[in-house]
C-alpha cells in the first residue's frame, strides 16, 4: 500500500512538472538515490548542446516530520569548452518553494540551499540554466536530509544532562567539605 501511495504521488509530481510552463530545451526528472541521508546528483551535456536551456529535476520523498535538507550544486568551467550558466537552484513540494543561493559566479559556480521544518512527502531538487560551452558543460551537487528527533528522544537526552550536571554538583560539593576536614585534621596539634 505504501508503495503505491509513493507511486501515485511521484506520477501527479511528474505530471505537474510536465504541466508547468518550461521553455528548457532539454528536461529531464530523475529519483535520487540515498545512502543513509545523503544523496549525490549530476548532469552533463555534449557537443552540439551549445546555447540549449537545461532544467534537470531529482525527486525524492521526505519520511520524517520536520526534517531539515542541506544541499549544493557546483559547475566548473574549462576554458570556453566546458562551461555552463546555472541560473535557478531550488527545491519545491507540498506547496513550497525554497530558493538556492548563489555563492560564486564566473568559472567556478556554487550554489547552496537550505531549509528546516519540512512536511513529509514528494520533494523535486531543480537545476536550471544555459549550456555555454563549445562542447556542453556539467553540474554535480549532493544532499543530505537530517531528521529532526522526536519529543521523547529529546525530553530522554535532557533528562540524561540533567543527571550529569545533578552528579557534577554532588560531587564538588562532597568533595569541598572532604577537602576542608582533610585540611583541619592537619592543622589540629598533636
Amino acid at each position: 500500500m505504501k508503495k503505491l501511495i509513493s507511486t501515485l504521488l511521484l506520477a501527479s509530481a511528474l505530471v505537474a512538472v510536465g504541466s508547468t510552463a518550461s521553455a528548457a530545451d532539454l528536461e529531464r526528472t530523475r529519483s535520487l538515490v540515498w545512502t543513509d541521508s545523503t544523496s549525490t546528483f549530476n548532469a552533463r551535456y555534449g557537443d552540439g548542446t551549445t546555447g540549449l536551456s537545461f532544467l534537470e529535476n531529482f525527486t525524492f520523498n521526505v519520511d520524517s516530520l520536520g526534517s531539515s535538507v542541506s544541499s549544493a550544486v557546483v559547475s566548473i568551467a574549462l576554458d570556453g569548452l566546458s562551461r555552463l550558466g546555472i541560473n535557478s537552484f531550488t527545491l519545491t513540494g507540498n506547496g513550497q518553494t525554497y530558493t538556492g543561493v548563489s555563492l560564486l559566479d564566473g568559472d567556478t559556480q556554487t550554489f547552496s540551499l537550505r531549509t528546516n521544518g519540512l512536511s513529509t512527502g514528494l520533494y523535486t531538487l531543480s537545476v536550471g540554466g544555459t549550456i555555454l560551452g563549445s562542447g556542453g558543460g556539467s553540474f554535480a551537487g549532493n544532499i543530505s536530509i537530517a531528521p529532526v528527533p522526536e519529543a521523547s528522544t529529546t525530553a530522554m537526552m535532557l533528562g540524561g544532562l540533567g543527571l550529569i550536571g545533578f552528579a557534577a554538583y554532588r560531587r564538588r560539593r562532597n568533595g569541598g567539605k572532604s577537602e576542608s576536614g582533610s585540611q583541619q585534621n592537619q592543622l589540629m596539634p598533636a
